[in-house]
């Protein structure tokens, strides 16, 4: 995008630069008149954006390889040098825009940011800033013990990423030894990632006691602008699904484990294949799957088509798994540039297949709102957000013959995406209500920690025997990374993948109008409040059981053709 404010030669880490043109829009005399304001507004957007992505590239780079010191030392030179500036001069240009008095004029086009800016000036403290800081040199530091799990298999190191692949293979003995390798290695740091909660935990909890808030859960709920739903629609959601989903997926694991032949089913026999089928093989590097993702998505729609073809050709995804890469997968927006970027670690799995669809989704959303007039607007709520990586996971499946030519390996593969479906509520309940209890103890400990998770996982227990295997069972959260990263960002799965089997239906009965509709309701990026996102889109923003047992029906009845 062409820069009409920031000079193209700004040098991002020199902060009295970056302040410089803080103080630029804040000394600037706003004329009354919206167009003047607008302006005002685009110029602070326009930095703001170059910020942003001048930090995502940085982050993407140290995560690509959290043993690079250079690209950790840049990223948190940012975070600490400029991010505490950007905070500040946030505060006082939200009050300043706010004081004009053509704001009003604005509203039809701005409501919605205006809306957000009100609760962050309410939420707004200064002695927050080196808090925030401090908290993302403490997540760098998370990521940097779990960029460097490995173990050594067959006389070569391996991620565990990598080693996942083994927990699909048909013999019951190498899965086990794969599961405790990868189980053991985990646990070998398990006393240091309680440490890393803890910091975070405490940094949370202060921040938000200086903005005002006693309970941890208030403060998030309000700064992540849940304006639609509250703690206790989330609590009632956890009883959907222990009363709805839960049952089902007792059925799928007593199926499981009655075709493996065996007594109990162990957590090393969740992943492999019940007819002992050897895994599938759908591709080998992650060239092949990025061609063979293109393939599908060119049979989807013209526009699916063209932009992923422009994440090809720009090297915007970085697909494979190697030692010193963070775990994990994400999609991350280089504000600037209007582009999105997708990283991954791919091993081989079909899983793979479907983060890569997954990532596409939210990369595509990316490209659908490019235009939004602000950067605001191009920040997503992570319950519509992840409709548009949902929905994409089930679109693409129609296609899965670029994988697997073989319509029997295709429908395995798709069974075994709608069977994560139903296990993706539970985990989703567990998680959350997880949360919702710690938050609610601030002081508690350690071994509070381990407590609370065992009973929220005897809540939630399908059937999946642990016995002897004590320590995996109490530290199995810490393989959540938003636990660590990102607090409170899991139930968005759950009300989105709602969502997405809506988007779904509606691409069933009929293609073009389903992705149309979705499409639309992306590019409004978040110009609209949720319920208005999820009826563009042709669905209905709700997670009561009303809306949730019709769906799961429909998704078990799909299950049973299998």
């Amino acid at each position: 995008m062409n820069r009409h404010f920031v000079p193209e030669d700004l040098n991002p880490d020199c902060v009295e630069s970056i302040e410089a043109l803080y103080k630029n829009l804040l000394n600037f005399e706003i004329p009354p008149h919206a167009a003047d304001l607008r302006e005002w507004i685009l110029r602070w957007s326009e930095l703001e954006s170059v910020l942003a992505e001048v930090s995502s590239r940085r982050y993407a780079a140290m995560t690509c390889n959290t043993a690079d010191e250079t690209a950790a030392s840049s990223y948190a030179g940012f975070i600490e040098n400029a991010e505490p500036v950007m905070n500040r001069y946030g505060d006082l240009l939200r009050k300043k825009m706010m004081q004009s008095p053509a704001l009003s004029a604005l509203e039809p086009e701005f409501g919605m940011w205006f809306r957000n800016v009100r609760v962050a000036l309410e939420l707004f403290n200064a002695e927050n800033i080196p808090l925030e800081t401090k908290l993302n040199q403490e997540i760098q530091a998370y990521q940097k013990i779990t960029g460097a799990m490995s173990v050594i298999h067959e006389g070569k190191t391996k991620t565990l990423q990598q080693m996942a692949v083994y927990l699909e293979s048909s013999d019951r003995h190498v899965r086990e030894n794969t599961w405790r390798a990868i189980t053991e290695r985990r646990l070998q740091d398990k006393e240091q990632l309680d440490a890393a909660f803890d910091k975070l935990f405490s940094l949370r909890i202060q921040i938000a006691k200086n903005s005002g808030y006693s309970h941890y859960l208030d403060y998030i709920f309000k700064a992540k602008g849940r304006f639609d739903y509250t703690p206790e629609d989330c609590r009632r959601f956890h009883e959907s699904i222990e009363k709805l989903i839960l049952p089902l997926q007792k059925e799928l694991y007593e199926k499981r484990r009655k075709k493996l032949g065996i007594v109990s089913l162990r957590p090393w026999d969740l992943s492999c294949d019940i007819l002992d089928r050897a895994p599938l093989k759908p591709f080998q590097t992650g060239q092949e799957l990025i061609e063979k993702c293109g393939a599908i998505f060119d049979k989807i729609h013209p526009q699916t088509s063209a932009w992923f073809r422009r994440l090809k050709e720009e090297n915007l995804i970085d697909p494979e798994s190697r030692l010193g890469k963070a775990p994990g997968g994400y999609q991350i927006g280089f504000d600037e540039s209007r582009v999105p970027f997708i990283f991954m670690n791919a091993a081989g799995t079909d899983q793979d297949i479907y983060t890569l669809l997954h990532e596409s989704g939210h990369a595509f959303h990316q490209f659908a709102m490019a235009n939004q007039p602000i950067i605001a607007y191009r920040d997503i709520p992570s319950e519509f957000a992840e409709v548009a990586s949902m929905s994409m996971e089930l679109i693409g499946a129609s296609q899965l013959n670029a994988f697997y030519p073989e319509k029997e390996e295709a429908a395995r593969s798709f069974e075994h995406e709608l069977e994560g479906i139903i296990h993706l509520f539970p985990w989703v309940a567990s998680i959350d209500s997880f949360q919702h209890e710690l938050y609610s103890r601030p002081n508690h400990t350690a071994q509070d920690r381990k407590e609370i998770w065992g009973s929220v996982t005897d809540r939630f227990d399908a059937g999946i025997d642990y016995s002897g295997l004590k320590d995996a069972r109490a530290y199995l959260w810490q393989k959540q990374l938003h636990l660590f990263e990102v607090p409170f960002y899991y139930i968005e799965y759950g009300i989105a993948q709602l969502g997405a089997l809506q988007v779904w239906q509606n691409f069933r009965k009929n293609p073009e109008k389903a992705l149309r509709e979705l499409f639309a309701a992306e590019s409004l990026g978040s110009s609209r409040a949720l319920p208005e996102l999820f009826s563009t889109a042709g669905a209905h923003f709700d997670f009561s059981p009303k809306t949730i047992e019709p769906l799961v029906t429909e998704l078990w009845d799909e299950l049973s053709k299998y």
